[in-house]
């Protein structure tokens, strides 16, 4: 069984690791803002009373597998942000900077999970319309509203040529795959992190293909290879591999 979820926000901001001065953000939810998410929605303890690095959910979510599909239009804006530098230790915030951000505007995802211990708590929290923690995307002011779509009975795609409405996770054996670009009108693809320990230290990152057409767009695969694809619902969506 799969739930599904949608998710939105009048901004959100999945800042890429390796940006400094100015924050860069992922063009959708990695899969590491979505273990955050389901943790915020089910109240799993990050540990980071203990450690600032701390983020012991990781260890609750094994066995878990998401896939997320944009259901909106990708619109970025960039502004600059008012930070206060508060470095001292007699807590003078006199220094400000303003670095600049890049934000998506009115971002909308589906979310679908599956497996897992965390399954069933989840199911509960989302069906009761409630969550431990405030869920946001990726930054805590950007806020996210949370609607409950069901729980669906998957049915796994055993035809190589589909098309796809979320983001597809590349495989190992690139060459077995074969997208239509066409057919699909606009594909990018990007590297995203999908798994860390529980110091926050990376342990794998995938590379990932996606349209940016919002809920028209779908990704068109003449030959699926080793993609894991299942139909939830309407949907037709490619897995990212178990956490």
């Amino acid at each position: 069984m799969t739930l599904v979820f949608e998710v939105t926000s009048e901004l959100a901001m999945f800042r890429k690791g390796y940006t400094t001065t100015s924050m860069v953000s992922y063009p959708f939810m990695p899969p590491i803002a979505l273990a955050g998410l389901i943790g915020a929605i089910t109240g799993l303890d990050n540990g980071a009373g203990e450690t600032a690095e701390g983020a012991q959910f990781w260890t609750k979510l094994q066995g878990t597998q998401v896939a997320v599909a944009i259901r909106s239009p990708i619109n970025w804006f960039i502004t600059a942000v008012n930070l206060l530098k508060y470095k001292s230790g007699s807590g003078e915030m006199g220094e400000h900077i303003q670095p600049k951000h890049q934000f998506l505007k009115r971002p909308r995802y589906r979310v679908y999970v599956r497996g897992g211990d965390i399954y069933q708590t989840l199911k509960t929290q989302l069906s009761q319309g409630e969550c431990v923690f405030t869920p946001y995307l990726g930054v805590a002011y950007a806020l996210a509203d949370i609607k409950f779509l069901g729980e669906f009975q998957e049915e796994e795609v055993d035809a190589l040529s589909v098309d796809v409405h979320s983001v597809v996770p590349v495989p190992v054996n690139w060459g077995s795959l074969d997208i239509d670009i066409l057919k699909s009108r606009a594909v990018y693809k990007e590297i995203v992190p999908v798994k860390l320990d529980e110091s926050r230290a990376l342990l794998t990152s995938s590379p990932v293909l996606y349209s940016d057409i919002g809920k028209a767009g779908v990704i068109c695969l003449r030959n699926k290879g080793d993609l894991q694809i299942s139909k939830v619902g309407d949907d037709v969506i490619a897995w990212f591999a178990p956490w």
